[in-house]
């Protein structure tokens, strides 16, 4: 009697396990464009591993529309068709501006977002909440990256002449934006000093800096082997960065699946969305520093 009820047990599981399987594979699914060049700087596994995670948050799959580098907007939209006649939604990166618009005039009944990064261009497809355009949210990345530069001067030494932060930045960097990042820095400690420059030159003596932020400029910098803690706003396979990278800000569109698909499904056709932060338990990822960046990453301005 009770191998018979053990085995109408495992056959009830076994039965709510395929169910469970059927309807998550009949659900449309989320498709991501991409292309073989960008999958190879990104990382095949780090992607295998996005496409997972996010199958299992949204509950639905996430394919990846593999393209040909250089692809016009035509192909593309063939492309997509052809992986899937009704999808959920489908996320293009920001480059791929013109071949979203082209879809979404063929099929103007699907949810596209397009994921522009820290793009300031006027030139793109006019959201309509079908189409859809999100940016990232620079705000949260600079207090973010502010709380992390903080934190790691303080960890590293408590001497004053150790908590200097370098940012090196880039164009998007106003203002604004620097001031929200030296709000950040100095919640996680008050003595720490920011210095901003647009030229790795004005970097000043090493061994008076705490930590260095390379925005989508400063690639010299790293020529130069520096045993500092680094903060990086990129989305290359963190195998291919230096070993002193403590953290990196990543708005590809794979690491925005989750949020960019929600916020697409409930037709909000312009918002903004936060970098992942990805925290790295590497040589100067000491001291437990690791543990208070992960915390750190979950705060918002």
């Amino acid at each position: 009697m009770k191998h018979i009820k053990a085995l109408a047990v495992m056959a009830g599981i076994l039965i709510a396990l395929a169910a469970t399987a059927l309807v998550f594979y009949k659900r449309p699914p989320v498709l991501v464009v991409t292309d073989a060049p960008y999958i190879e700087l990104y990382g095949k596994k780090r992607l295998v591993r996005h496409m997972v995670s996010s199958s299992l948050a949204l509950f639905r799959r996430v394919k990846p529309v593999l393209t040909a580098d250089g692809a016009s907007a035509d192909m593309l939209v063939a492309a997509i068709s052809q992986a899937s006649g009704n999808p959920y939604c489908v996320l293009f990166p920001g480059y791929l501006a013109q071949a979203a618009e082209r879809y979404h005039l063929e099929f103007p009944e699907i949810q596209a977002a397009l994921l522009i990064g820290y793009s300031a261009s006027s030139d793109l497809p006019q959201p309509d909440g079908v189409l859809c355009v999100y940016r990232t949210n620079l705000e949260a990345d600079m207090y973010r990256a502010g709380l992390f530069a903080g934190a790691i001067g303080l960890k590293k030494s408590s001497a004053e002449a150790q908590k200097t932060c370098f940012f090196l930045q880039d164009r998007y960097i106003q203002g604004a934006e620097r001031e929200v990042f030296t709000r950040g820095l100095k919640e996680s400690d008050s003595d720490a000093v920011a210095r901003f420059s647009n030229s790795v030159s004005d970097l000043p003596a090493l061994e008076g800096i705490s930590c260095v932020v390379l925005t989508r400029s400063g690639a010299e910098y790293l020529d130069k082997n520096a045993k500092i803690p680094l903060i990086l706003f990129t989305w290359l396979d963190p195998y291919m960065l230096p070993a002193e990278t403590a953290a990196v800000f990543d708005d590809s569109t794979w690491a925005l699946v989750v949020p960019a698909a929600r916020m697409a499904a409930s037709s909000q056709a312009e918002g903004k969305i936060p970098s992942k932060p990805l925290v790295f338990s590497r040589e100067t990822a000491d001291n437990g520093i690791d543990r208070i960046l992960r915390q750190l990453a979950k705060k918002m301005p």
